[in-house]
């Protein structure tokens, strides 16, 4: 009897830390993210040299946005912005830059404090953990 009460209070503890670490719903996501500027860590290099660059996404309330890229070491800006298509579902906010470069999505997006972090995948593939900033 004292084993089975020990089992219920740590299958009991399981289930709540379960509910306090799940996601974002997509509709809160998108109300902390629509109409402002994220910097960060996108994926993106230089044609050249493949330098890092960093994103300034810019995400519109019509589902439309751009991307600013610009050179980590100066600020530089790197060509002209990309103009970006971008929706949020299932806890994922996609980023599609059409035929200009290959689609992102960040998975298991928390938002809080003007930061927003989750899983970075390239074209499908796994990048990494990143962390964009709100300008």
């Amino acid at each position: 009897m004292k084993n089975l009460k020990k089992y219920v209070g740590v299958l009991m503890l399981l289930s709540l830390l379960v509910g306090f670490t799940s996601c974002e719903d997509d509709e809160t996501i998108f109300d902390r993210i629509v109409g402002r500027t994220w910097i960060g860590d996108l994926g993106f290099e230089s044609d050249r040299h493949h330098d890092p660059l960093e994103s300034a996404i810019y995400l519109g309330v019509d589902g439309f946005g751009e991307d600013q890229l610009c050179y980590y070491d100066n600020g530089e800006y790197y060509g002209k912005p990309l103009r970006l298509q971008w929706s949020v579902g299932n806890g994922t906010l996609y980023i599609d830059y059409g035929n200009v470069a290959p689609p992102r999505e960040l998975r298991n997006v928390y938002v809080s404090h003007g930061r927003m972090t989750g899983t970075l995948y390239i074209n499908g593939f796994y990048y990494g953990d990143v962390e964009l900033y709100m300008q």
